[in-house]
């Protein structure tokens, strides 16, 4: 049994053996799962990409929207299944003397098929409607992705220029140690501060591989280092669009619309359909009957339910409820829309008069306020905690208006979204 069993494990030992050989030898190699998993370098951007690029790659790349593009594709099966005429159905029989066989086809005269039709065309609509719900829902995951990956670029630049500054002072004190001017506290003080610095800059190294890592996530592109390009100043950018004309473009391509408009419709066609349907079909028949006194003849017949108790009124009633329904819920999301419009353009308004504000009157300040702060402490008018402070709350007022621009960036993409500005599903 030893034997047998090691001869076995031998021949699939070689055959395994075989086969690599042959792979080898072919010039291809076999595919491990870490392969199979791992983005194609190709499709991963080399350079910044901007926050349209960012988002049409989303789109491009995303499984998920790939499966729910599929919805429209199940929407299209059912026009095709309501689009077929009904099967025939056969019958037979037989008994002493006499045997016979028949057809009987249902043919639906009073419009069932066309009905069916129309209904399932506008469940076609309802279904890229739904698609593109999908598609906003991850542009909005997206897009919130991309600007915290730029904004956390810029806290990196940030402190990386609050170092420099801090060497440049470092350089000015040692110069006033070396003279004798200073005492070595100054030094130990300021070098107490670089380390500090040096923290507060890991940080934000750290926080930007986070952002990084998110916004690849999210392109469904999980090696990419994602980089950012894009500009946080707002004073040179366009005037905002009036409510109407934003409202009017928003009213024609707003998925949320569109899908209840669409549902809507496919609920008003089912009321026709459901009529319809409490019509009955007749089904024509024919039979070939073989005798043994008669000899052989065909039989004709037309058969037909005949709606005497059930008269599928319940369905009929259904239908307008639903329909009346379906149409409450388009009041109601252009309702939401139209709301959801005029405050992210109220909070998109807000957002930019603070940082226009801040960047005209706080930024145009900072760099005569460093080179005060580093000529006070060369002439003995201050000492190292104030040309510490004033580099540090320099520093901080920076952070704050990355903080405004932030806002500014969600604010401004949420009027994007509310007027259906948006990359289209591809």
């Amino acid at each position: 049994m030893t034997e047998l069993t090691l001869a076995a494990l031998l021949v699939c030992g070689l055959t395994t053996l075989s086969s690599a050989m042959a792979q080898t030898a072919n010039g291809s190699a076999p595919v491990t799962a870490a392969a199979q998993m791992a983005p194609a370098a190709s499709a991963m951007p080399q350079q910044p990409v901007t926050l349209e690029e960012y988002l049409r790659m989303v789109v491009r790349n995303r499984p998920s929207l790939a499966a729910d593009r599929m919805e429209a594709g199940l929407a299209r099966a059912d026009t095709r299944t309501a689009s077929a005429f009904p099967n025939p159905s056969v019958s037979a029989y037989g008994k002493p003397g006499e045997h016979g066989i028949g057809i009987d086809q249902p043919i639906p005269i009073f419009g069932q098929r066309g009905a069916r039709i129309e209904t399932a065309k506008k469940g076609e609509l309802a279904a890229d409607a739904h698609v593109e719900l999908a598609v906003n829902a991850v542009l909005n995951d997206a897009a919130q992705a991309f600007n915290d990956l730029l904004v956390a670029q810029k806290r990196v630049e940030v402190w990386q220029d609050a170092q420099k500054a801090l060497d440049k002072a470092a350089y000015i004190v040692r110069g006033q140690i070396d003279a004798g001017a200073r005492s070595r506290y100054d030094g130990a003080r300021l070098t107490l501060q670089q380390a500090q610095l040096v923290m507060q800059l890991n940080k934000a190294n750290a926080a930007l591989k986070a952002a990084s890592t998110r916004a690849a996530q999210v392109a469904a592109l999980p090696l990419w280092p994602a980089r950012a390009e894009g500009s946080i100043q707002t004073l040179n950018q366009q005037q905002m669009p009036e409510f109407d004309t934003l409202w009017n473009q928003a009213a024609s391509r707003l998925p949320a619309l569109r899908s209840a408009q669409a549902e809507m419709e496919q609920a008003r066609s089912k009321i026709d359909l459901a009529k319809r349907e409490a019509l009955p079909t007749p089904s024509i028949g024919a039979m070939r009957v073989k005798s043994r006194n008669d000899g052989s003849y065909t039989q004709w017949g037309v058969s037909m339910e005949i709606p005497l108790f059930d008269r599928h009124q319940g369905a009929i009633d259904r239908a307008k409820m639903e329909a009346e329904q379906a149409e409450l819920r388009w009041q109601a999301a252009n309702q939401d829309a139209q709301a959801g419009l005029y405050g992210a353009m109220q909070q998109w308004q807000l957002k930019r008069d603070s940082v226009r504000a801040y960047e005209k009157d706080g930024l145009a300040q900072i760099e005569p306020l460093k080179q005060m702060a580093n000529d006070a402490y060369k002439l003995g008018q201050g000492g190292i905690l104030e040309l510490i402070d004033a580099l540090s709350s320099i520093n901080d007022h920076r952070l704050e208006y990355l903080d405004l621009v932030k806002d500014y960036l969600d604010a401004e993409w949420q009027v994007r979204l509310a007027s259906g500005n948006v990359p289209v599903s591809e």
